[in-house]
């Protein structure tokens, strides 16, 4: 689940991160339903989901590895 989700995470870096640096002119900020609710609401729950999900793994792993001591 943790690899997984680090790699969502990479692949939307991969994917919008340099469009957003070099202000592609095909991105339209102009319009509040472009840039408020797909650019950035739906955007940031592919970070925030695969984040939970990396901390719940990560958290599940230091129980299992803590168990074995």
């Amino acid at each position: 689940m943790v690899v997984i989700a680090t790699m969502e995470m990479y692949g939307g870096w991969i994917t919008f991160c340099p469009e957003w640096l070099v202000m592609n002119y095909n991105l339209d900020l102009t319009n509040f339903m472009y840039k408020w609710v797909y650019l950035v609401f739906f955007n940031v729950l592919w970070v925030f989901i695969p984040l939970y999900a990396c901390y719940i793994g990560i958290s599940d792993m230091n129980d299992a590895y803590a168990m074995r001591w």
